[in-house]
């Protein structure tokens, strides 16, 4: 299929769903988001993704990842002052 047909169909569909204006791009995105929030670590999503290397993917993402410096910070102050 012709990418610019899919992208076209595709955003058709998310429109009909409505999910509002979608780019196939945006399941990528999507998915990614998804396996953060599921804990699967950073390298292993830049490896899925096809980066080059994990600092693109920490720069687009890495807003996501604040649950894990506070769980971070949290296990070094636990084992630092006890729990």
């Amino acid at each position: 299929m012709d990418p610019d047909n899919f992208s076209h169909v595709f955003s058709k569909l998310a429109k009909r769903a409505g999910l509002g204006h979608w780019h196939p791009h945006e399941l990528r995105h999507s998915g990614a988001s998804l396996m953060l929030a599921q804990g699967t670590p950073l390298h292993v999503v830049s490896e899925i993704l096809g980066h080059t290397s994990m600092a693109i993917t920490k720069d687009v993402y890495g807003h996501l990842l604040v649950d894990d410096k506070r769980a971070a910070a949290e296990a070094m102050s636990g084992a630092l002052f006890g729990a």
